[in-house]
This record gives C-alpha cells, structure tokens and sequence, in this order.
C-alpha cells in the first residue's frame, strides 16, 4: 500500500470516529473536541488531495473560526439546563438505523457503479486560478452571496437589538 492510501484510511477513520462522538457524546465541550479534530482530519484530506490553499481555508476557517464560536456560545450560554429532548423509543431508533443504512447502500450502490471518466493528468489548481475563476467566471454569484451575508448580518442586528430594548 502507497502512503497516500495509508493516510487516507487514517484520515477516514478519524472523520467517521469524531463524527459519530460529536453525535454521542453527553458533554458539549468533548462534542466540540471531537467536531475540531473531524475538521482536521477533513483539511487532511484537502492536503492528501493536493488543494492545500483549501485544506488551509479549512483549518483557518472551520478548526479555528467556527470551533472558537461555538466555544464562545458554550461558555455564553447556560447549556447545563437545555436538553436534547426526549428519549426516543426502540422502534424509532430501528426505524432510523434502516432508514440510514439504506441512504447508505444506495449512496455506495451509485457511487460504484458511476461511470466516471479518468483524467491522465492531475488537477493543479492554484491560488490565482481560484481568484480568476470566482472573480472572473462567477462575479455575479459571489456578489450575490456577499449580499445575502449582508442581509443576514443586518437581520440579526435587528433581532438582537429588538430583544434588547
């Protein structure tokens, strides 16, 4: 086995163990634990693909932006006294596990039998191709997610400030 293929089943491993502890975990602060090192290994698998400026966007953004805000909202919030609801009964919880496994098998079933088309060389994406591309190509898209974020940002100022007085 290459290294890359003992990386990506290291990297593989360690999304499915933190994603399914983010998901049982009774603690929120070893949820968010769990969450940070799901998004390491994730900018892991930018970095074994060869996206290193989105494997840094990764760690930047998500390891370091999000799992800070939600640390912040743990420690802002009385989170001891919220539940996560009721207890869910047996068939519920058989009911769900078929219903995912199924999802899953389709989802495997549709990716092996894809017929996907192999490129003899590898994709270089660069910095500046990004940049070229999104500002150039997809200009209008960007400016209308800018303003869709602007339009959030100044909706939550509104909630908080009525909630406020």
């Amino acid at each position: 086995m290459s290294p890359q293929t003992v990386f990506f089943i290291i990297f593989s491993v360690v999304i499915l163990v933190c994603a399914v502890l983010v998901l049982a975990l009774n603690r929120i602060s070893h949820r968010l634990v769990a969450m940070a090192f799901c998004f390491f290994a994730i900018a892991g698998m930018y970095f074994l693909l060869g996206a290193e400026f989105i494997g840094i966007i990764q760690i930047m953004v998500y390891v370091g932006a999000i799992s800070i805000l939600f640390i912040f909202g743990m420690m802002l919030t009385d989170h001891r006294a919220v539940g996560f609801g009721p207890e869910r009964s047996q068939l519920h919880k058989v009911f769900s596990f078929l219903g995912v496994s199924t999802l899953l098998g389709m989802m495997l079933y549709g990716i092996l039998t894809a017929d996907l088309a192999s490129s003899s060389e590898p994709f270089v994406g660069s910095v500046e191709a990004i940049g070229l591309e999104l500002y150039g190509n997809y200009v209008i898209a960007f400016q209308g997610v800018a303003v869709l974020l602007l339009a959030a940002l100044v909706g939550a100022i509104v909630i908080a400030r009525k909630e406020a007085e």
